[in-house]
């Protein structure tokens, strides 16, 4: 995760320090998990509803062509501006660590991804888009 920019190590002190666990998956990876109960206690919530699947067939029309976006990860698209960096602070066994990247476990997360998401797909009728900003 340090290596793909999604946490970075840190030294000074922060207001938040949550705590870290890691978690072996099936396929013998591990996946870290940081427990952001305190933080998402004071956390001003975003809500954003998510359109529900009528909603979404509806603006399909006379669409011709169809893709999909693989949005595993899709948090970590989304930079942290330094001052929330500092919100996410973590510790684990090695040192000190934050998020440059959107975390999953942030209670807010979820509308924040789902308002983005929406925002970047809006008006896309007939329009071939490339990103090159893929982690």
């Amino acid at each position: 995760m340090e290596s793909m920019g999604v946490i970075r190590k840190i030294e000074e002190p922060t207001e938040w320090c949550a705590p870290c666990i890691v978690v072996p998956k099936r396929n013998n990876s591990i996946r870290v998990c940081i427990d952001f109960t305190w933080l998402n206690q004071a956390i001003t919530r975003e809500y954003h509803p998510l359109p529900t699947t009528d909603e979404t067939l509806s603006t399909l029309g006379a669409a011709k062509y169809f893709t999909k976006l693989d949005a595993n990860c899709g948090y970590w698209q989304m930079k942290l501006d330094k001052e929330t960096q500092h919100l996410t602070a973590f510790i684990t066994p090695f040192g000190r660590y934050v998020c440059e990247r959107l975390p999953f476990g942030i209670c807010s997360a979820p509308a924040i991804f789902v308002r983005e998401m929406q925002k970047a797909l809006e008006g896309l009728e007939g329009v071939t888009c490339q990103i090159d900003d893929v982690l």
